[in-house]
C-alpha cells in the first residue's frame, strides 16, 4: 500500500476464538492476557477500535484472534511462548467520519488502521499482570494491492513438484480507473524459506530487490477497472492435464506474462497472446529469472527512468564469497517509491521466518505454502457491489492462506475469485 499519513496509537477489543487443538489444554497456558488498544492519536478522545487483534506464535502456526471492545483484547488459555500481537482494520468513509469527523472532513475514500507489537513473553502466570499495548496508525490505502500470491506451484500426480504454474494478481482497490504501463514489480532477496541477509531489514528506508521486471506500455494501454484485477503468470498456459498434475490452475488468460528467451527449463513456452514482462535487473548472471524462485517476495513500485538509472546496487552480504560472478548486487528501492508490497513465509518453516522487507512497507507476512494460496480479504463491499479489499499495510491481517480444499483431489485454483467465502468480511 501507498502510505500517505502515519500517526501513533493503542488498542480495544473482546470475544475471542482460537486455533488450538483439544490437546493443547493440557500443556501449560496463561491464563489472562489483555491488550490494550488505543486509536491514532490525532483522533478524538471517544474513538474506540474496533476490529480484530491476533497473537501469533513466532515459532508455529498457533495463533489466536480477539475482536476489540472498548479499547481491550482479551484472550484465555494462550500456550506459553514468544508471540507477535497485531491489530489492522478498513474503515469505510462513513466509519472514518463517525470515529474522527474532522480529519475525514479532507478525504473521500476509507482508511486502514493498524499496529503490532513484538516479541510478547508469554512464558509463565505473571503474563497475566503485564501491560501489552498496541499503538495504531492510519493510512490512506492504495490504489492498486497485490491480492492474490501464488509462488510454490504444485505437484503432479508422481508426487514431484511442479512450479510453473506460479502466478500474482493485482487489484485495483480505488473506484477510479487505474494504469499499470510502466510500474515495476521485483522480488526481494531471500524468500519465504529464506531469510534477507540485509542487517536490520525491517526498520531500513529501503527495498532490496534481487529481479525486477517492467509492465509494458505508453501510459495508458494497460487500464485495471475499479473492483477487477489483473494476472502476472510465470507461463500463461492452461496447466491442467487430469493425468499429470492434481491441483493447479489455468493462466491462458493471464494479462501479463514472465517469459524469457533462452530459459526454457523455466519457461518453456512463449505465449504469444500474452504480452510479456520486460526483464530490467538482475542481482547477477546467475540468479534465477523473475519468478522462477521458490516463496518469491513481490514488491510493486514506481520509478522513473531517471530514479531507475540513479538507483544503488548494494551488495548482499556475503555473497561474494566465492567469486565475483556469483555476488548479489541488489537495487535499493526507497520505500516511498513503493505501491505495495507482501513480505510472506512457507506455513510449518516458521521457525525459518525472518523480515524481507522493512515494516514500513509490510508489517508482518502472509502465510503461503505449496498447492495453497494468499488471498487479501474483502473488507468492505460498496452499494454498487464493488468488493473493497483489505489493505493496512500488514499482511498477517489483510490475507488468508488458503489451502487445498481436498488433499489428493482436482480442486483448481481459480484466478480473480474474490467470492470464496474465507475473504468476505465478517457479519
Amino acid at each position: 500500500m501507498k502510505r500517505f499519513f502515519l500517526f501513533s496509537a493503542a488498542l480495544a477489543l473482546t470475544v475471542f476464538t482460537q486455533s488450538c487443538k483439544e490437546d493443547d489444554k493440557e500443556i501449560a497456558t496463561v491464563d489472562t492476557v489483555t491488550i490494550t488498544v488505543s486509536m491514532p492519536a490525532d483522533f478524538p478522545s471517544t474513538a474506540a477500535y474496533q476490529g480484530e487483534v491476533t497473537l501469533q506464535d513466532r515459532n508455529s502456526t498457533r495463533s489466536y484472534t480477539a475482536t476489540a471492545v472498548n479499547g481491550k483484547a482479551i484472550f484465555n488459555d494462550v500456550m506459553f511462548g514468544i508471540y507477535d500481537a497485531s491489530a489492522a482494520a478498513t474503515l469505510t468513509h462513513e466509519e472514518f467520519a463517525a470515529a474522527a469527523p474532522d480529519l475525514a472532513a479532507n478525504f473521500s475514500g476509507s482508511i486502514s488502521l493498524n499496529g503490532s507489537l513484538a516479541m510478547l513473553s508469554l512464558i509463565d502466570q505473571t503474563a497475566s499482570a503485564e501491560q501489552f499495548e498496541i499503538n495504531l496508525t492510519w493510512a490512506v490505502p492504495g490504489n492498486l494491492v497485490i491480492s492474490k500470491i501464488y509462488s510454490f506451484g504444485t505437484t503432479n500426480l508422481n508426487d514431484k513438484v511442479y512450479n510453473l504454474d506460479k502466478y500474482w494478481e493485482i487489484y485495483n482497490n480505488s473506484d477510479q480507473v487505474q494504469y499499470v504501463d510502466g510500474l515495476y514489480l521485483g522480488e526481494a532477496y531471500g524468500s519465504a524459506v529464506s531469510p534477507s541477509v540485509y542487517p536490520d531489514v525491517a526498520a531500513d528506508p529501503y527495498c532490496y530487490l534481487q529481479r525486477v521486471v517492467r509492465f509494458p506500455g505508453s501510459g495508458t494501454q494497460y487500464p485495471v477497472e475499479p473492483g477487477q484485477s489483473i494476472v502476472v503468470a510465470m507461463n500463461a498456459k492452461n496447466h491442467i492435464d487430469p493425468e499429470v498434475i492434481t491441483q493447479t490452475v489455468d493462466l491462458s488468460g493471464a494479462d501479463f506474462e514472465c517469459y524469457v528467451e533462452d530459459s526454457t527449463s523455466f519457461f518453456p513456452a512463449d505465449n504469444a497472446s500474452v504480452p510479456n514482462l520486460e526483464q530490467i535487473y538482475g542481482a547477477n548472471t546467475y540468479a534465477a529469472k523473475f519468478g522462477a524462485g521458490q516463496g518469491s517476495i513481490i514488491v510493486l513500485f514506481e520509478m522513473t527512468d531517471a530514479e531507475m538509472e540513479s538507483a544503488e546496487k548494494v551488495l548482499a552480504p556475503g555473497t561474494d564469497a566465492y567469486g565475483a560472478a556469483y555476488a548479489y548486487y541488489c537495487l535499493a528501492v526507497p520505500n516511498s517509491k513503493v505501491i505495495d508490497a507482501v513480505d510472506c513465509y512457507r506455513v510449518s518453516l516458521e521457525s525459518r521466518k525472518s523480515k524481507h522487507l522493512p515494516t514500513d512497507v509490510d508489517a508482518s507476512y502472509a502465510a503461503i505454502d505449496q498447492k495453497g494460496i494468499a488471498d487479501r480479504k474483502v473488507a468492505y463491499i460498496t452499494p454498487d457491489g464493488r468488493k473493497v479489499l483489505q489493505d493496512t499495510n500488514n499482511s498477517s491481517q489483510d490475507f488468508v492462506y488458503i489451502a487445498p480444499r481436498t488433499e489428493g483431489g482436482a480442486d483448481h485454483i481459480v484466478p480473480r475469485d474474490y467470492d470464496k467465502a474465507e475473504i468476505q468480511p465478517a457479519l
